[in-house]
């Protein structure tokens, strides 16, 4: 049905009157209906007045069990902010007990560690067990502190366990980390039998990466997949001998770290052979028009980041609900439209986690106004004047949430609200959404500046 919505906005130009101001945007009927159904927060930051402001929040997640936030882009101090308000919130008052990031599900067993006090890990360690460059954002350190601080004042049931779901390797040089997770693990559990894997996997590890597989030949390639699924099955074959020995939550992340490097090993097999990790640049405004095979390569990850969150929500499922953020682009349920010389069409890992948990997923995707303090070349795009953002931006409220559940049925806004318009990938380029049917609600945040990461 997505696939049928450029021709529909094509038909609803035509029929949508144009308001006062020449939009196209129904900016007049969406601003007639605001006065009842927006929210508007009074701070990303710590809240003086019992987070009163948030309270709303509550009705749009209702009995759900996975709630999903998006940011824009990667990089922005507000989203990153507003998110850390929301899981303090959510764990202190709507019965949160899970956090899972856009970063590699195998390092972030350091983190899930440290946030329990199980161990006691440097800042700098915290910042190579992220993807991305991820844990140089003050805002996640900001994080992991508050989840410790929390969970060392609360019984085992309450305490927040923190998770990552993406692949390990994906666009670096790091998808042989999940294998020596494994190792790790094997060789506490088991010593012998973890000198004797150490032997038989010396001469994947090195060759394990995304700078190195593309040069490999197919039958190497496929000795790798096979070494792979060996580790898997060996797993589940002692699984009752390597619970015994640790315990049955070391032995599940083992797994899931064997079945991560699966994911990745899917990712690097899907990568043509004339892959160039020296070229590449996966920043929209630089990928060539569509390419089946590119397509591919794009949702094993999102494939792979499904299957972890799920493995994460049935963990989670008996103790509460799962807070899972990402960029907006992940998080959307619909069919993602990239704006290129070419249309290319991709499924998101919303998209499959709709499919799989229907309504027991709430997802909030994230608008902006403009962005402020950026350095020139990282300056978010404009806001266009007659899509979304601008929509948004006219009801001059600094930060707000509204429930897209509540548009009316019927109408000049239920129309629009459904119909795709182009939005921002912050200053990488442009991408289509239908807000409606790809989000159940939307935060709203006027100004975005930069983390105190990015250099200004």
């Amino acid at each position: 049905m997505r696939l049928l919505r450029s021709n529909c906005l094509s038909l609803l130009a035509f029929v949508l009157p144009v308001t006062a101001t020449g939009q196209n945007a129904p900016t007049q009927a969406f601003q007639e209906w605001a006065r009842q159904h927006v929210h508007a927060i009074s701070s990303v930051e710590d809240d003086t007045h019992g987070d009163a402001d948030l309270r709303p929040l509550k009705n749009m997640i209702g009995d759900a069990h996975v709630v999903a936030f998006g940011e824009p882009f990667h990089g922005g101090h507000e989203p990153l902010a507003m998110r850390n308000r929301l899981i303090r919130y959510g764990v202190t008052q709507l019965g949160f007990t899970a956090v899972a990031l856009e970063t590699g599900l195998s390092t972030s067993k350091r983190v899930y560690d440290h946030v329990l006090g199980k161990t006691t890990e440097t800042d700098s360690a915290l910042k190579e067990a992220f993807s991305y460059g991820f844990g140089s954002l003050p805002e996640n350190l900001d994080l992991i502190q508050w989840l410790r601080t929390w969970n060392a004042t609360q019984p085992p049931s309450r305490q927040v366990h923190f998770y990552g779901i993406d692949l390990t390797g994906q666009f670096a040089p790091y998808a042989y980390r999940s294998i020596e997770a494994v190792l790790n693990f094997v060789d506490h559990a088991t010593p012998s039998l973890g000198r004797e894997l150490r032997k038989q996997y010396a001469g994947v590890i090195p060759v394990f990466r995304k700078d190195k597989y593309a040069a490999l030949t197919p039958s190497e390639k496929d000795a790798i997949t096979g070494k792979i699924q060996e580790m898997i099955s060996l797993l589940r074959r002692e699984r009752i001998t390597l619970i015994a020995a640790t315990s049955r939550d070391e032995y599940e992340w083992a797994l899931r770290e064997a079945l991560n490097a699966a994911q990745d090993d899917a990712y690097l097999r899907s990568l043509p052979a004339e892959f160039d990790p020296e070229q590449f640049d996966p920043s929209l405004q630089k990928i060539q028009p569509a390419d089946p095979r590119e397509l591919h390569q794009a949702e094993m990850r999102e494939i792979g980041m499904a299957d972890n969150l799920q493995w994460v929500q049935q963990r989670e499922s008996s103790r509460g609900k799962v807070f899972f953020f990402a960029h907006d682009g992940h998080v959307e349920t619909g069919i993602q439209y990239f704006v290129r010389p070419q249309q290319a069409a991709e499924r998101m890992v919303g998209t499959y986690l709709r499919s799989v948990l229907g309504r027991d997923m709430v997802v909030v995707g994230t608008y902006f106004g403009h962005g402020a303090d950026f350095p020139a070349k990282q300056m978010p795009l404009p806001p266009d004047a007659e899509g979304i953002d601008g929509m948004l931006s006219s009801l001059s409220i600094p930060i707000f949430m509204m429930d897209l559940r509540e548009l009316p049925s019927g109408g000049i806004l239920h129309q629009w609200m459904l119909a795709e318009h182009k939005t921002r990938n912050g200053y990488y380029g442009i991408y289509t959404v239908a807000p409606a049917e790809d989000y159940d609600a939307i935060l709203f945040i006027e100004t975005i500046t930069p983390t105190p990461a990015i250099p200004k």
